[in-house]
């Protein structure tokens, strides 16, 4: 953010430096040691793969969750919020839920030959396949959010990456699927549905919007909070099979949150964003040829 005295008459008065928070002024602060803490679970999560314990590493990114949870209340609550705490919680994110979940769903397939009746080495290239569509998905939505964010506060664009990356994780270590023969088998039209949605166009309620959520979905928010803590702690070997319901509910379920009218403000923002994306490339591309 650009710090400037105050132009008197502007029709667009510029901040000056007494108006923003001193915690807002500092680089790193007290909410980046809750993001450092999710980058290292993710650290964490990655070091338990190269040592093939999937499950661990799954624990481990779901520490990592919840430290990514507290960063923005304490950024709001100590009026910390800046660039670079944001762009430090995308970077965390992006290793703890994205690339981290890619490579459990890669080991699980790797280890579950006999289970997907399947040579080692194929079952690895099924594992290596599902991991890299996860993570070049993500990739692609991190670039296209940075260069084309659309101008709408009640939801994401695309199915947002964590909620993706808890499908694949909660469905690679699900008892339910071990339990059907050939289950796992699903995974693999799964996490390509999971892609799509990513990068599609669609709206997914979030809960930052200046509405509150409906009745219900508080309802349902309050027992997935509920029943997957209670579930983490009391039934660890059926905690994944909740949190797989959980989180596929709200991949079905996430347009029924939002209100016709603004499923209908959507489509327009989308144009709009692609079309500032491209006037932005064609002055860059002028001022470049001069």
């Amino acid at each position: 953010m650009a710090l400037a005295p105050h132009v008197e008459g502007s029709a667009h008065p510029q901040v000056v430096a007494a108006d923003v928070h001193p915690g807002a002024r500092r680089m790193f602060g007290v909410k980046d040691l809750f993001t450092t803490l999710n980058a290292l679970a993710g650290v964490v999560a990655l070091v338990l793969c190269a040592e093939g314990r999937a499950l661990w590493a799954s624990y481990a990114i779901m520490a990592g969750y919840a430290a990514d949870l507290f960063d923005g209340r304490v950024a709001r609550a100590l009026r910390e919020a800046n660039r670079f705490g944001a762009e430090f919680d995308t970077a965390a994110d992006f290793v703890t839920q994205a690339i981290a979940p890619a490579l459990v769903v890669y080991l699980v397939y790797r280890d579950a030959a006999a289970a997907l009746w399947l040579s080692r080495l194929a079952a690895q290239v099924v594992g290596a396949e599902l991991a890299a569509v996860l993570i070049v998905a993500g990739c692609v939505r991190y670039a296209r959010r940075n260069v084309r964010p659309v101008a709408i506060d009640f939801a994401w664009i695309g199915l947002p990456q964590t909620a993706a990356s808890f499908v694949a994780l909660a469905f690679a270590n699900a008892a339910l699927v071990r339990m059907v023969p050939g289950g796992l088998w699903v995974g693999v039209l799964l996490v390509p549905t999971l892609a799509i949605l990513e990068l599609s166009d669609l709206p997914f309620k979030h809960h930052r919007g200046r509405r509150p959520n409906f009745r219900h979905v508080r309802f349902l928010v309050g027992a997935f909070v509920a029943t997957s803590a209670a579930a983490f702690l009391f039934a660890p070997r059926l905690a994944w099979d909740v949190l797989l319901f959980w989180t596929l509910g709200y991949v079905v379920t996430a347009q029924r949150a939002l209100t016709p009218e603004e499923r209908r403000l959507v489509p327009a923002a989308v144009l709009n964003a692609d079309a500032r994306l491209r006037a932005e490339e064609i002055a860059r591309h002028r001022a470049g040829a001069r």
